[in-house]
């Protein structure tokens, strides 16, 4: 059996042009991806506003022609805009990706969880009641829509978000009674401080705590930049803080073939990372 992973569709070439992206994946032997249509098809979704079912039909039968799917559909917003107006618009998009993710061949809908900062830079002030708040509030008006379509909302919690911990998070599940609609993404490394930084530890623990509620892991390597907005920068696998390896084997452990992600990889650098031995064993 193929053990597999899975990659962000914009990390390979062929934006607006399903059919080159088509071959570009399958050259390179992919078989999984997360997908996000504002992004891989933005001139034709302007911007992931236009998203139809006739649009996801057609891009869940290109696909499936050569043994590729789609993971995940990101439709990655700020969950607590502070302007209201924005906010709304915000739901409305992620509502309609929940109805339709079964026509693009998935039922998960991933999202951070957003920022105060309109920039998204690292800021305490997501820490908060209010961002917390208004989270909640966002999220249940999410929930009814997931659950008529069969659909799974997949929260990706991380320092720059008002879902910053794990704790938070459990906050989060306990508030909505652990509904089953209610999923998580983890990415250890967006979860680290500079405190606070053991990767290894902070998976083995989400995976203690949340192992029914993770649909996906997002995998990634880092070098701290005190001086970047996020503290940190995306470097290559296996060339910065990261045991890559040890990441991989903690998330096969825990969910044998469970969906993994490599996530943020600097520019251009998918193909260097692909051709990593730590990632021989899930290429076919």
């Amino acid at each position: 059996m193929r053990k597999d992973f899975a990659v962000r569709a914009h990390d390979i070439p062929g934006t607006d042009d399903l059919e080159l992206l088509t071959r570009n994946i399958k050259m390179r032997h992919i078989h999984t991806l997360a997908f996000a249509p504002a992004i891989s098809l933005a001139a034709t979704t302007h911007g992931g506003d236009k998203v139809s079912t006739g649009l996801a039909n057609y891009v869940r039968r290109l696909f499936a022609a050569d043994d590729i799917e789609i993971g995940t559909l990101s439709c990655y917003v700020n969950l607590i805009d502070p302007d209201i107006n924005n906010r709304a618009k915000v739901i409305n998009r992620f509502q309609h990706y929940l109805q339709l993710a079964p026509s693009f061949g998935t039922n998960i809908v991933a999202t951070e969880t957003g920022s105060v900062d309109p920039a998204f830079a690292f800021t305490e002030a997501n820490f908060e009641p209010g961002p917390f708040e208004t989270l909640l509030d966002t999220v249940s008006q999410l929930l009814p829509v997931a659950h008529e379509f069969g659909t799974l909302i997949a929260l990706e919690p991380g320092v720059n978000h008002p879902l910053y911990s794990l704790e938070r998070t459990e906050q989060l599940l306990t508030h909505f009674n652990h509904d089953p609609a209610l999923t998580l993404i983890i990415d250890p490394v967006n979860l680290i401080l500079p405190e606070k930084d053991n990767v290894e530890t902070i998976l083995k623990e989400a995976f203690e705590r949340f192992n029914s509620r993770i649909v996906a892991v997002h995998l990634k390597d880092y070098a701290w930049t005190p001086d970047a907005p996020r503290l940190l920068k995306t470097v290559v696998p296996g060339t910065g803080q990261v045991n890559f390896r040890q990441l991989l084997e903690i998330a096969e452990h825990y969910q044998p073939f469970g969906l993994k992600c490599l996530d943020e990889l600097p520019d251009g650098q998918l193909d260097t990372t692909l051709e990593l031995p730590v990632l021989a064993p899930y290429r076919s």
